[in-house]
């Protein structure tokens, strides 16, 4: 995408993520390992999907956000925010059901860095 294309997809929201809000830097595109502030181009009609790849179809997203929504709709997104809210007032209220996903996110997020790093496994300390 041209620089003029991405400018415009940019000032849509005025320098914001369209997803949360938060405010994005136009010079700061893409991944890094802290992306506050950073975005990406999110297609509004994923192109897989049928979506065009013109700044009509699409949007800034921060980085963080962008990588949450993967191949998710507008539907299937407020679908895992609202487990999300379900599943944090479990984990405040220090139900069962909130420990059990306490535990859950742990294993993930765990997974998570495993991942990046590649298959090797951490030294033990």
């Amino acid at each position: 995408m041209t620089e003029s294309a991405l400018r415009r997809i940019f000032d849509k929201t005025t320098g914001h993520c369209h997803f949360c809000g938060d405010p994005i830097v136009f010079e700061n595109r893409g991944w890094t390992a802290k992306p506050r502030g950073h975005w990406e181009v999110d297609h509004v009609i994923q192109r897989h999907k049928g979506g065009i790849k013109s700044a009509e179809n699409c949007l800034p997203a921060c980085t963080e956000c962008n990588r949450l929504r993967w191949h998710r709709t507008g539907g299937g997104l407020r679908d895992v925010l609202l487990l999300g809210v379900l599943a944090a007032k479990e984990i405040k209220a220090g139900t069962r059901m909130g420990h059990q996903l306490k535990e859950l996110r742990t294993t993930r997020l765990a997974q998570n860095v495993l991942r990046r790093v590649g298959s090797h496994k951490p030294s033990p300390r």
